[in-house]
């Protein structure tokens, strides 16, 4: 079954809204995503760009080109205009979407602009880019219906291939352990292009949900809109409840409307879990997953979370863990299965095939289970570090900034959330190269791949 078929099933007459704060109704979004045969069921089984904050023109966008039998290939905001044609071009891709307007650049003179329909997605200020000479030769399997990246252990990003099936079995599986209901109200933080966020869309939109879309920067103003819109979850990566809990009065104030909360995207310690513990009792799930799991795997039952708190939990429904032997150590990796595994990555046959072992695929995680099946995780094969829940290879931040002239040393950490860098050179102008390294980090990083904290020492 299509991925979108199966989300927009029975909405055909549904006129409840979205966004809470929006216009568009379920009907209105399964009429939409119906049109895009007249735009985008003429191009077969290609990869199409959206970059996109969060929107009813994301979700019109996302949910067509899924329904017209191509691969949305989700990308983020913010990105440098060098990092948007890295992208373009190490991964074919032909055909672009976004709000961006690229002048006088690389993207502008290999690529073809018209804005889109605003009969299509009610705004003329989307634009559709389409490659002057076509790159795309690549037979692209037609189960393939997303495309998300994730940072691999060379540094370089990697393109996750999920499948309609992956999908819908991650999206029923999440529905089955969470209580997510038809009336909910969900306070959205999370942007789409990352997994937990999209999973959050995904699952809510199955339902017939609301949402409540976040968009200030500051996180703490959840604690009105909760209240305000009487939202009745909220998700968030250890970042969002470590904002919440240090520096707002979140944990004081009263959410008669609150059902649950939910957290994943890398590991909250374990004092805030505590906290929150106290607070809200039996609301709390803690969940594990990947962005190749599409992206949940295991999470703690609320009731358990006392007597467990340091783990990941058990499997979701449908999935299976088993601890493989780590090389030549008495350590054991993870390794997970089910119907929400991807497909592979794309373009990449190399990794995909060192990622599994046998249908178990390897997280990259190192831990252990206690005697109830419990399991834990303690520490990664790799230098991949989780940040704001996505992933992040610190020693490809360091190899960049070594590239850069008169730096001799450098040495790239995280420590309480925050990154820092340390770099030895022997040039008198630190204020210049600081100036240097942030210029060259804009543009092969991403914003939370920037250090928050440069240091520069002499040899």
């Amino acid at each position: 079954m299509n991925f979108s078929d199966y989300i927009l099933k029975n909405k055909i007459n549904y006129d409840k809204k979205i966004f809470i704060d929006g216009e568009l109704t379920y009907s209105n979004l399964y009429q939409s995503v119906n049109k895009s045969k007249e735009i985008f069921s003429k191009y077969k089984k290609k990869l199409i760009g959206i970059s996109l904050n969060n929107s009813e023109q994301f979700l019109i966008l996302y949910l067509s080109v899924i329904k017209s039998g191509n691969i949305a290939v989700l990308i983020e905001k913010g990105l440098s205009n060098e990092r948007y044609q890295k992208i373009l071009n190490k991964f074919n891709l032909d055909y672009f979407v976004t709000d961006i307007d690229f002048n006088n650049n690389n993207i502008s003179k290999k690529f073809n602009k018209k804005k889109m329909n605003e009969n299509f997605v009610k705004s003329n200020k989307i634009f559709f880019y389409s490659r002057k000479q076509s790159k795309s030769k690549d037979n692209i399997d037609e189960k393939i219906a997303l495309i998300l990246f994730t940072s691999g252990s060379s540094g370089e990003k990697k393109g996750v291939m999920l499948t309609h099936k992956n999908l819908i079995f991650n999206t029923n599986s999440i529905l089955k352990i969470l209580p997510i209901k038809k009336n909910d109200i969900v306070n959205l933080l999370l942007p789409g292009n990352y997994s937990f966020g999209l999973s959050i869309i995904n699952t809510h939109l199955k339902v017939g949900g609301s949402i409540y879309l976040h968009n200030s920067p500051f996180v703490g103003s959840v604690i009105n809109e909760i209240k305000k819109f009487k939202c009745t979850s909220i998700y968030g990566v250890p970042s969002t409840f470590e904002i919440l809990l240090k520096k707002t009065d979140f944990i004081k104030n009263n959410f008669p409307t609150l059902r649950y909360l939910a957290q994943a995207g890398g590991n909250l310690d374990i004092d805030y879990k505590k906290i929150l513990l106290e607070k809200f009792r039996e609301k709390i799930f803690i969940m594990y997953g990947a962005t190749e799991a599409s992206p949940r795997l295991s999470y703690v039952p609320p009731k358990k979370l006392k007597t467990k708190i340091a783990s990941i939990g058990i499997p979701i429904p449908g999935v299976k863990f088993k601890l493989f032997k780590y090389k030549n150590t008495k350590l054991f990796q993870l390794g997970v299965t089910g119907n929400n595994i991807m497909k592979g990555y794309f373009k990449d046959k190399k990794s995909t095939k060192e990622s599994f072992n046998g249908k178990y695929y390897l997280t990259g995680d190192l831990g252990y289970k206690d005697k109830d099946n419990y399991y834990y995780v303690n520490q990664r094969v790799d230098k991949i570090v989780k940040r704001y829940g996505y992933k992040i290879n610190l020693n490809q931040i360091s190899k960049t900034i070594k590239k850069i002239k008169f730096i001799e040393f450098c040495k790239t950490f995280i420590v309480k959330r925050k990154l820092i860098t340390i770099v030895q050179s022997n040039i008198d102008d630190k204020k210049y190269l600081k100036e240097d390294i942030i210029k060259e980090l804009r543009k092969n990083f991403a914003s939370y791949e920037i250090p928050d904290e440069i240091y520069i020492t002499k040899k």
